[in-house]
């Protein structure tokens, strides 16, 4: 009878449950406004897993592969306390943290500095069945600081050594403690954290982090041009095609995107096309506009939100004198808008003329807004400034805006870059009056600089401009497939964003925002695999995760959900077609400005003409790039990453590592280990807040470094050492905790 009464109560139980499940699908069904009723909440799939749990001892809860990667994303995102919090108040809703990081290390995420993880990208790609990225690269400043990693055995904090810009994986080892000692007093440490990011051409695939580590920031235009080559030669390899590479408007990066394109810059003694050309473009002989070479290895775009900021940032120079033909250019324009004007005319705030914050885009769209643009139009003294910053949301729309077609984008680029030319062309042409009749060609030159825009921002519109029209021409060529003239991913943000969610994966207890070189490449493993699930998501069946988006990633701008480009109606005609009508606009600019009668005289005023003296001007001016580095292939046999086989890391989910005893050594390390109890007291004082052992776990001696106390020998964790060995540490400038020692200070 007790056995027939527990089938009953099992059956019951069972009947409920798939009563309920029925019950919650039809309610949703019939009250959802989602277009999609395949696309079934998670919390349906979360219910139905509690329901399941509550038949079994708490011993063997089962979990469904959704709910577990449900469980993952909260952790990291979440944080530890919060997942804790949520766990023991759902019932058999959550697996249990230890359950969670086993499944993290199974993820191979694994991210060890230096370290370029081709093999997983390959991965990545293939899912996505796509074999052509675009690779970023950008840099951050962190806290100076050395760890020990015991996965790879190495110290990680110094500046890793660059062989034909490579960094070396790994060359912090050692098994000496006086080792140690001598690296910490002579070996750079690293200030800046450098990020190599992939993007796949689908704007719905999140980005793909190839290698992260330390560096001073001092690396050489050739250093990073041999890095892409690497890069490029290594993915080419394994079948990956890179289109070209993403940097912020750092001068090095475009000395190195000119050389490796030979854009009015030459590299005598290295052969770029010796490498597999299949970038080779055919160009009409009338485009004489197009100054770009036809064969190229890679193709490069600055990002262009440091060219927008840029171009408001020399609006708001106190350095710059801009002047567009009879017209100043001049920030107390807005000024005068802002303290003359109601701010529902034109929605102007202080900040956004701030000259301190100088990575504020918003500032760029709303001080180039239509309200703006057209009060300025309004007064005559003002057509100065209306026209520069008529320029910015054409390169906003032209470079990052999505809603935009192929055509209005190629219009509004080139639009930018005629102006730009006709104006350089003017300055060249003018004549200035120097201070105190002092007229010699070096004062000439200065002031003459100063009325223009600076060199990297008119490189960066050049280059960003001939790449965009590059690509265009390799898809009608059928050489690139149609969704690379999705270039709107083609930027450093990834990098940005990438640096952004690092900071925002701190515990909800700590209000530390900034991090080591250790601790960042913990946060990549966790954005990885968070990555990870994002781009396996079509695999999860009818269930799908919802993300929220930062507020700084506007719907308009960095909306990853929308369907790429799939097709392309456009000739080398229809090119032609847009570049006129492009100049003719750029023409329209700077008659606004009177510059027409001087570079009519001059005969530049013409596309042919203008196009002429630019290239001939570019050729002979100062500005030309000549590097004579020797071409010297590096041994990939030396550079190859060595990776130990030493076990997981017991950091994979902890907070982040902070400089102190207390969580440098974890319980399974310690497990047969001694603590050394005949240390006399000056011994004690020497060593004061570290543990010393008598004896260790011999599957762990490779993590502590066997050194003589006195007359006998211990053993000291290598992570204590580094503790121990630490006099100060630096913090970057944008450290919250200094920013309010400054305030205080002050005050």
């Amino acid at each position: 009878m007790k056995i027939n009464s527990r089938i009953d109560n099992v059956t019951s139980f069972n009947h409920i449950e798939y009563d309920i499940e029925q019950k919650l699908l039809d309610l949703w069904k019939n009250t959802s406004s989602v277009s999609n009723l395949n696309d079934i909440p998670m919390f349906i799939l979360w219910i139905k897993n509690i329901i399941g749990n509550l038949k079994k001892p708490k011993n063997k809860f089962s979990y469904d592969h959704h709910i577990q990667q449900f469980a993952l994303l909260l952790l990291i995102q979440g944080g530890r306390n919060c997942y804790e919090f949520l766990r023991l108040n759902l019932y058999g809703a959550l697996p249990h943290i230890t359950n969670l990081e086993l499944l993290m290390r199974n993820q191979n995420v694994k991210i060890n500095e230096g370290q370029f993880r081709f093999d997983l990208l390959n991965e990545y790609l293939q899912s996505n069945d796509n074999k052509y990225v675009f690779s970023s690269e950008d840099s951050t400043r962190s806290i100076c600081q050395i760890d020990y990693d015991a996965q790879s055995t190495s110290f990680i904090g110094f500046c890793l050594p660059l062989v034909t810009g490579i960094p070396q994986t790994n060359f912090f080892q050692t098994e000496s403690l006086e080792e140690l000692k001598v690296w910490f007093n002579t070996i750079e440490k690293s200030t800046f954290i450098n990020l190599h990011m992939m993007q796949s051409l689908s704007p719905s695939k999140p980005p793909f982090i190839l290698s992260a580590y330390g560096s001073s920031n001092k690396a050489t235009a050739i250093d990073i041009l041999q890095r892409w080559l690497y890069i490029f030669k290594q993915c080419l390899a394994q079948g990956i095609r890179i289109i070209g590479f993403s940097t912020d408007a750092d001068a090095r990066y475009i000395r190195a995107m000119r050389l490796c394109s030979r854009f009015f810059a030459e590299l005598p003694n290295m052969n770029l096309l010796k490498y597999n050309i299949d970038f080779c473009i055919k160009i009409p002989e009338q485009w004489c506009w197009f100054l770009m070479k036809t064969e190229q290895v890679l193709l490069f775009m600055q990002d262009p939100i440091h060219i927008a900021t840029k171009f408001r940032n020399r609006l708001l120079s106190t350095v710059a004198s801009l002047k567009m033909g009879d017209f100043p250019i001049d920030n107390q324009h807005l000024f005068d808008l802002l303290e003359s004007r109601s701010k529902l005319e034109h929605s102007l705030i202080k900040c956004d003329i701030n000259p301190k914050d100088r990575q504020n885009f918003i500032s760029c769209q709303r001080i180039s807004s239509e309200l703006v643009l057209d009060l300025l139009n309004e007064n005559e003294d003002t057509k100065g400034t209306y026209v520069y910053l008529s320029l910015l949301p054409l390169l906003i729309s032209g470079f990052i805006d999505k809603s935009p077609t192929i055509e209005d984008r190629l219009y509004y680029v080139w639009t930018v870059v005629f102006t730009c030319r006709l104006w350089w062309s003017w300055i060249r042409y003018v004549e200035v009056k120097c201070i105190n009749d002092d007229s010699d060609l070096d004062s000439v030159k200065r002031i003459k600089s100063n009325c223009f825009i600076t060199k990297p921002t008119f490189w960066c519109i050049e280059l960003n401009a001939h790449a965009l029209l590059y690509i265009i021409l390799l898809v009608i060529e059928e050489k690139l497939p149609v969704n690379a003239l999705n270039t709107y991913l083609f930027n450093s943000q990834t990098c940005e964003n990438t640096f952004r969610t690092a900071r925002a994966l701190s515990g909800t207890f700590s209000t530390i925002t900034n991090f080591t070189v250790k601790s960042f490449l913990k946060r990549c493993e966790k954005i990885s695999i968070v990555n990870s699930i994002k781009s396996r998501e079509d695999a999860f069946d009818n269930y799908h995760f919802q993300f929220p988006k930062h507020h700084k990633n506007h719907e308009e701008t960095f909306d990853y959900s929308v369907e790429t480009i799939d097709k392309l109606n456009l000739t080398k005609i229809d090119i032609e077609k847009i570049i006129k009508r492009a100049f003719e606009s750029a023409k329209e600019y700077v008659s606004m400005v009177n510059m027409t009668h001087l570079l009519k005289k001059k005969k530049v005023y013409s596309l042919s003409d203008l196009s002429q003296f630019m290239k001939i001007s570019l050729q002979k001016s100062s500005s030309k790039v000549i590097d004579y580095t020797e071409d010297v292939d590096s041994d990939e046999d030396d550079i190859e990453d060595q990776y130990g086989d030493e076990e997981n890391d017991s950091e994979t989910l902890g907070s982040d590592n902070q400089m102190s005893t207390d969580n440098i050594i974890d319980d399974a390390e310690e497990d047969g280990c001694v603590l050394a109890t005949d240390l006399s007291e000056i011994e004690r004082k020497n060593f004061d807040g570290c543990r010393i052992y008598d004896n260790i776990n011999p599957q762990q001696i490779k993590k502590y470094f066997h050194i003589r106390i006195g007359t006998s020998y211990k053993y000291i964790h290598k992570q204590t050492a580094c503790w121990l060995l630490s006099n100060s540490r630096d913090r970057p400038s944008s450290d919250r905790l200094l920013r309010v020692q400054k305030s205080t200070m002050e005050n």
